[in-house]
């Protein structure tokens, strides 16, 4: 059953409140001065009622302790002094609404309404919170669905063991988080090394991987560890894979085959105790029937297969991606951030998430960074989240697709109607979408989308 606190010295007041409460099935304790509201604060309320002029001073200077003692409550400052100095000083204390005596009962039943949305608001988060410290033991993990769990089952199968595994997933979902938890759990003893395998051009690559000695090509001024080198002991994660080029691949081969490896400019292999784990925002099977990659390595690689879910499937673990970044980045950027509210919530959780987990992420940090509220609402969300229109469910028959074909479907037709707003331009496209350029090319390939 829920309780509120009625401090309140005039008995006419305690009793109407009570009444009214009553009739919503809460019960009330009362305290008619700032001695004996101290003393009720060793009990938890759903809802505390304020008086500012009390017997033994002013209301207003108990406001902070409450707040200490009760920081998911809301509390409603009752007075029949009234003045625009006192409501500021409540509002900017953190009481939730404020009411001049005498107040109509249409007004009283409005802001406890409003102020019980409020407190259940604060339940789910402290039981979010309750969710992380359960899921913490997978670092920066996040997520309870059953897809996660199978995740972090594959984890715990692999770490320990020298197998290559291929992480899956589209990009935004955590791969790299995925490869860095099964190093930290491996127990190896060298570093985490990740190499981004597009982030350079053909001729350079097999430089950085294997390294090179002084004068082994134009530009090699001196020598050069490559980046197994600097993984010795530890693991190395090749990342976006399918760009390595293919004579690179077959060398690649060679090493996860014999654990041995040629700089440029040499003739003598070395060998390497490097563990690869090797990541793919592209199904690496597709990649081989389009030529673009080995099929031997392919073999060779997918030894163990992690699959990282989109978001857009796992949609349960939204709100605990949400109360986890606005705790990060109120830290990060110095605000008092409490929550987020219930329509702007139902907006994220409607959403399709394109840029998936990293898209969310921005998306809070910017929400964080712009508020002047303690709640992020509607307003401090991306424009193009709020507009977004969900996936109408009375158009679809239940049972004619599965799961993953009719939000591929969603999807296609979203981008589609991106493309169309924005005469045809990708770059325009992704912008409206609120997603990478590159990500929306890949998401249209995966699509089949020309």
């Amino acid at each position: 059953m829920n309780k509120a606190l009625v401090i309140d010295d005039e008995d006419v007041i305690q009793d109407v409140i009570k009444r009214a409460l009553r009739r919503r099935g809460i019960s009330t304790r009362e305290a008619l001065s700032l001695e004996e509201a101290r003393e009720a604060l060793d009990q938890d309320y759903d809802l505390v009622f304020l008086d500012i002029r009390l017997p033994d001073g002013n209301g207003l200077d108990i406001l902070p302790l409450i707040r200490e003692r009760l920081p998911y409550t809301p509390i409603i400052v009752l007075t029949a002094y009234g003045t625009v100095e006192s409501a500021v000083r409540a509002l900017k204390g953190g009481a939730f609404d404020f009411l001049e005596k005498p107040f109509t009962l249409k007004d009283f039943e409005e802001s406890v309404k409003e102020a019980l949305k409020l407190r259940e608001v604060y339940r789910e988060n402290i039981e979010l919170k309750k969710q992380l410290d359960e899921i913490k033991g997978f670092g920066s993990l996040i997520g309870k669905s059953r897809k996660m769990i199978e995740v972090y089952e594959a984890i715990n199968r692999v770490a320990n063991t020298d197998v290559t595994v291929l992480i899956e997933g589209e990009s935004g979902t955590g791969k790299e988080m995925v490869a860095r938890e099964i190093h930290k759990r491996s127990g190896r003893r060298g570093k985490f090394v990740v190499f981004h395998c597009g982030n350079l051009s053909p001729d350079l690559v097999e430089s950085h991987l294997f390294g090179h000695r002084k004068g082994a090509f134009t530009g090699a001024t001196e020598d050069k560890r490559g980046f197994i080198e600097e993984a010795e002991g530890g693991t190395l994660l090749l990342d976006d894979i399918t760009t390595l080029p293919w004579e690179t691949q077959s060398k690649l081969l060679r090493f996860l085959e014999t654990k041995e490896f040629v700089k440029l400019g040499e003739t003598r292999p070395r060998k390497s105790t490097a563990r690869i784990l090797v990541a793919s925002n592209e199904p690496l099977k597709r990649a081989v029937e389009e030529g673009k990659f080995r099929e031997d390595l392919f073999y060779r690689i997918n030894v163990v297969r992690i699959e990282l879910p989109p978001l857009r499937e796992r949609r349960e673990d939204i709100p605990l991606f949400v109360f986890h970044f606005l705790e990060e980045f109120s830290k990060k950027h110095n605000k008092k951030i409490k929550g987020i509210k219930e329509k702007a919530m139902e907006r994220l959780m409607n959403y399709h998430w394109p840029g998936n987990v990293r898209e969310l992420k921005n998306a809070l940090e910017r929400a964080v960074i712009l508020t002047k509220k303690e709640w992020i609402d509607e307003e401090d969300l991306p424009e193009w989240i709020v507009r977004a229109k969900p996936l109408s469910l009375d158009k679809i028959v239940l049972g004619s697709k599965s799961y993953k074909e009719l939000m591929e479907e969603f999807e296609r037709n979203l981008i589609l109607t991106a493309l169309q707003q924005a005469g045809g331009v990708q770059k325009k496209a992704a912008k409206l979408l609120g997603m990478n350029p590159s990500t929306l090319s890949m998401a249209m390939k995966r699509l089949g989308l020309k």
